[in-house]
């Protein structure tokens, strides 16, 4: 089980990673690439309920192991838009002439022969895009999550349930949390690899580097791998028995406690999901009263947004702040994954099991532990970069905002002639540490399709410019590393505690359906919609966007650094905030009550019999 949530980990981490390479594959928005990640979690949460019901009643590694098989078939849907519509989008002619097209579109217009309408070829792909494409990767996200469903919860549980001893629990559910950071750190390494390998598998066109907007990676062969992976570790699921009755075992207590049933007297289909309908809003209710457990969910929610909105644009974060490239910043992402939450996660487990340490107990060892998450978050507020300085771009302090040019671009001198006004798309190119806009904004009149360079630049004195930007001098990086890379080693300590209580907070035959209910909360209230806040209040940070066509926005491409650092750390601080609140809550509740490993075991059967019975004569 360790090694499929390392390859689901691994494929999480690799659709990230190869977001951009699916956008300049089949022309995908950025708005369209978010609905690609978001549509895992909406899967995922669609099934959670049912397969925690389903498995309560049936066989739990065969779920888990038609789930992993799914999971691989999935895997090769979203691969398939490469047999479909190949690997590659142009040829080398084709390519040579988008150059100089480029080069028409980008250059100092001193004839005046460029208008608006002459970068249309974007806007016409981008209404244009590889809709199929796009309906296949989608359907291939959302049974991704779909077929997912129980690794994260009965296969929790079917571990949980057949320890020998309970204090053995924590440290095994920890080592198999841990490779959801393990995971997406080695699906952030496989990326960066298959980025840098051509799409076709051979020698790329003539002059195509791996910094080329031309440049496609092989994005199909890592979901190919990890669906042939999935393929494999599906048969051992196939040969483990429904349960391994130790003598103290709750299932063996269970079993024996009820009559046989003969295959006459089985429920049929239909009788099954009547049964269904009528059971499920009961455990639903039992679950939703259950102070400790509803909690301690709570707390769980908000703890998940560190993962489904720090983890997420932490990257951006980096390449942003800190001048780092895109490939560079998945790496540190990786690191801060590995070295801080995978570690940790899976030590923490050890030190609950070793030490045997209480549930009441644990929950002051967590409250402690994400506490100093809300310092790292706090000291990280402190820690950020000034944003590069482009030429033309202004603050205007009245009206609190930033400005570019104002359409006065003909003021310039050395601009007078360029028509540059007509310039959409951003272009960055700098030389000396002096930052531009597009090449048209240095005054640039040659551009060399071989090279990829441009030349006589009229605003830096006929100088020749390079793509890109400079930033700042800023030798705080790796201070804000160390600090984030203690503070969520200390602060995942004991996250596996938030598992431990749901699970220690209800009866054996609860555990599938609270484990399922649980993740459908922090799924629905976490997961999904962690993206969209983080991106709105990252968004707020933008200073200049890059307009792909006319009236419409655009992505960002570069951003106030220090609204930034602040906005990021904030909105991480006060979820932060609310899941140590809940957490101390369930604290506080839990001293008032009982949990069921709490219970003499002689008595579990006859109160649970009468606890149903109760509630049937209500």
């Amino acid at each position: 089980m360790v090694l499929v949530i390392a390859v689901q980990g691994t494929y999480l981490g690799y659709v990230v990673g190869m977001l951009t390479t699916l956008e300049k594959r089949f022309g995908f928005s950025s708005e369209k690439s978010g609905w690609l990640l978001s549509l895992y979690d909406i899967g995922h949460t669609m099934a959670i309920l049912l397969i925690g019901y389903i498995g309560s009643h049936y066989h739990l590694p065969r779920i888990t192991g038609i789930g992993v098989i799914l999971s691989s078939l999935s895997m090769f849907m979203l691969a398939l838009p490469v047999l479909f519509y190949g690997t590659a989008d142009y040829t080398h002619e084709q390519l040579l002439q988008k150059k100089e097209a480029y080069a028409m579109e980008m250059n100092c217009d001193v004839n005046g022969r460029r208008e608006i309408s002459s970068q249309g070829e974007d806007c016409w792909r981008e209404h244009k895009e590889h809709t199929n494409a796009f309906i296949i990767l989608a359907f291939g996200q959302l049974f991704a999550g779909i077929f997912a469903a129980p690794f994260n919860t009965i296969a929790y549980v079917y571990i949980d349930s057949n320890v020998k001893q309970k204090r053995e629990s924590p440290f095994l559910l920890g080592l198999l949390t841990s490779m959801y950071a393990f995971g997406p750190a080695l699906g952030f390494l496989l990326s960066s690899i298959l980025n840098g390998v051509y799409t076709t598998l051979g020698d790329a066109p003539d002059h195509i580097g791996t910094h080329d907007e031309h440049w496609i990676g092989a994005w199909w062969m890592g979901f190919l791998l990890c669906g042939t992976a999935y393929l494999l570790l599906a048969i051992p699921f196939f040969f483990f028995p429904r349960t391994y009755k130790h003598p103290d075992s709750f299932h063996l207590m269970l079993e024996h406690s009820r009559p046989e049933v003969s295959p006459e007297d089985r429920l049929t289909f239909k009788e099954n999901i009547e049964l269904f309908l009528r059971e499920f809003p009961m455990v639903l209710k039992k679950l939703l009263t259950n102070k400790v457990y509803i909690t301690m969910v709570i707390a769980w929610m908000f703890g998940s947004y560190l993962i489904g909105g720090y983890q997420t644009y932490l990257p951006k974060f980096i390449e942003t702040q800190y001048g780092r490239s895109a490939s560079m910043a998945d790496i540190y992402s990786g690191i801060i994954s590995v070295g801080a939450i995978a570690v940790s996660t899976a030590l923490g487990g050890w030190i609950l099991s070793r030490y045997n340490i209480a549930p009441r107990s644990s929950i002051i060892c967590l409250l402690m532990s994400w506490v100093v998450i809300l310092v790292s978050y706090i000291i990280g507020m402190n820690l950020g970069c000034s944003q590069p300085k482009v030429e033309g771009l202004s603050y205007v302090d009245y009206a609190d905002r930033w400005h570019f040019y104002h359409h006065q671009e003909r003021e310039q001198e050395c601009l007078a002639y360029c028509n540059c006004e007509s310039i959409l798309k951003f272009d960055g190119v700098t030389v000396n540490g002096q930052n531009f806009y597009s090449p048209c904004h240095a005054g640039c009149t040659d551009y060399d399709v071989f090279s990829n360079t441009w030349s006589n630049c009229q605003c830096v004195y006929g100088n020749a410019v390079e793509k890109g930007l400079t930033h700042p001098e800023c030798d705080i990086f790796f201070a804000y590393l160390a600090v984030m890379m203690i503070g969520l080693f200390l602060g995942n300590l004991f996250f596996m505690v938030t598992m431990m209580i749901v699970l220690r907070s209800v009866f054996d035959e609860e555990k599938v359906i609270a484990l399922s209910l649980a993740s459908f909360i922090t799924n629905l209230f976490g997961f999904i919609p962690a993206p969209v806040i983080y991106g709105f209040f990252i968004d707020l940070c933008c200073i200049l966007w890059n307009r792909q066509c006319p009236n419409e926005r655009g992505n960002c491409v570069l951003y106030d650094n220090d609204k930034f650092t602040k906005m990021f750390h904030g909105v991480n601080s006060f979820f932060q905030i609310f899941a140590i609140i809940f957490a101390a809550i369930c604290y506080w509740l839990s001293k008032s009550v009982k949990l069921p490993e709490e219970m003499p075991m002689v008595e579990f059967p006859e109160s649970r019999e009468r606890e149903y019975r109760d509630e049937d004569e209500e």
